[in-house]
């Protein structure tokens, strides 16, 4: 079995799993943020993208392993890998290098069903078609969300989930629709967070001594996105990611929790605390595995 980056929260293990990496446009990635200032940590390339992560935690207990978000996954055409620069992904590797097998995932926890979050629900074949890519799951997402994305009418949003349909259809008996806050397992919950879209919502681990962990998916999606006012182009609320942001970190800070970065090329995760004049700082740090 490799060593691949983990955190113990209370009873339970939290692998740092990843699809890989993959590029995206920078001014989409920090909205009105100017490229002056985000291209210190994160420069572009020729065609303006920033190199990228997909970061999806892995939550152990038991018999219980809740996967949250899947990454792109492998079923993007030609042109959108050249894209993307994201060709099969990571994340069918990375659990099979814990022992386990894809069938062994009982839970797989969306923040939202945008396509580097939700596309690796299902892996395609050679032979074109696709297949759940992991059979035995159930597959968790806010009702809000869902009805969004397969009824819409606004041409914003059609455009941000028409992937949906593809990745979905041939999981129907397997999705089961949240209405709002709610506990998966005992101690991991799915909290609803809008501002990225208006039903994303980030999964938090929360143990009886007190520690605990959250992945905070698109609210902070790397570690330049701990700033206050730095948000992405594509959200829908900023204001209410700002709000967001402010409430779980203030939490993450006074509990010391672990967080991880859903995007970040560099960091898996880190506690999150404060410096001498206030301001956020990351303590402990979990890097990015170079191979990545």
């Amino acid at each position: 079995m490799m060593n691949l980056p983990k955190l113990t929260v209370g009873e339970f293990k939290v692998f740092l799993l990843t699809d890989g990496t993959w590029r995206n446009d920078g001014g989409c990635m920090f909205g009105v943020v100017p490229r002056v200032l985000w291209e210190r940590d994160h420069p572009a390339d020729e065609r303006n993208r920033v190199r990228l992560g997909l970061t999806c935690p892995l939550v152990v207990r038991g018999r219980d392993a809740i996967l949250a978000d899947t990454g792109i996954g492998n079923r993007l055409a030609q042109d959108e890998r050249e894209a993307f620069v994201h060709g099969e992904g990571r994340l069918i590797d990375g659990l099979r290098a814990l022992g386990m097998e894809p069938g062994d995932i009982t839970h797989v926890v969306l923040s939202h069903l945008h396509f580097d979050h939700s596309g690796g629900v299902v892996r395609r074949e050679r032979s074109g078609s696709l297949r759940p890519a992991f059979p035995k799951a159930r597959y968790l997402v806010q009702r809000g969300e869902y009805e969004t994305a397969r009824k819409d009418a606004n041409i914003r949003l059609r455009a941000a989930y028409r992937h949906v349909p593809e990745c979905f259809d041939s999981l129907a008996e397997a999705l089961e629709l949240l209405d709002g806050t709610t506990e998966v397992i005992a101690g991991v919950s799915a909290v609803v967070t809008a501002g990225h879209t208006k039903d994303h919502q980030v999964i938090t681990v929360k143990t009886g001594g007190g520690e605990g962990f959250a992945h905070l998916a698109d609210i902070v999606p790397t570690r330049s996105h701990l700033k206050p006012a730095w948000n992405q182009a594509y959200d829908l609320d900023p204001l209410r990611t700002m709000e967001a942001k402010a409430r779980l970190l203030e939490q993450a800070v006074g509990a010391r929790w672990w967080v991880t970065f859903a995007h970040d090329d560099k960091l898996l995760a880190a506690r999150i605390g404060r410096t001498a004049d206030g301001r956020l700082a990351l303590n402990e740090r979990v890097a990015m595995p170079e191979s990545e």
